[in-house]
């Protein structure tokens, strides 16, 4: 089966935009059930993309991260998930504040990481 590769690889965010529409469309026990299992598909589609498409060389090297690989990857996912879910249900201006940091958080690693994995080594 062909897939155009624009939808290909736009196709994990379309799951995190459904799940965002779910999250805000209804606050029942199904549509959050439904969110959380179209930000799960998103956040598993773009580590696998990210683990086949690695060009460092960091199993190689034999670099051990102190984290379990498994929790190491999705955790930049994990806080964005707490951020938003938290922005979605509070009021509350400082545990806002504390969503906001996850979410920025979460961003500045999956950025890193993206930088790091999609480049050649560096001197500094």
């Amino acid at each position: 089966m062909f897939v155009p590769k624009a939808l290909y690889e736009n196709l994990p965010f379309g799951y995190f935009i459904v799940s965002g529409y779910l999250l805000t469309f209804n606050m029942t026990w199904p549509m959050l059930i439904s969110a959380g299992l179209f930000y799960s598909a998103g956040c598993v589609t773009l580590v696998t993309r990210s683990a086949n498409r690695r060009l460092d060389k960091q199993k190689q090297l034999g670099i051990t991260n102190k984290l379990p690989e498994l929790l190491y990857e999705y955790l930049p996912f994990i806080y964005g998930a707490i951020g938003v879910f938290t922005l979605v249900i509070t009021k509350n201006s400082l545990f806002q504040f504390c969503a906001f940091t996850l979410i920025v958080l979460a961003l500045r690693n999956l950025l890193c990481r993206h930088n790091n994995r999609n480049s050649s080594a560096k001197l500094f």
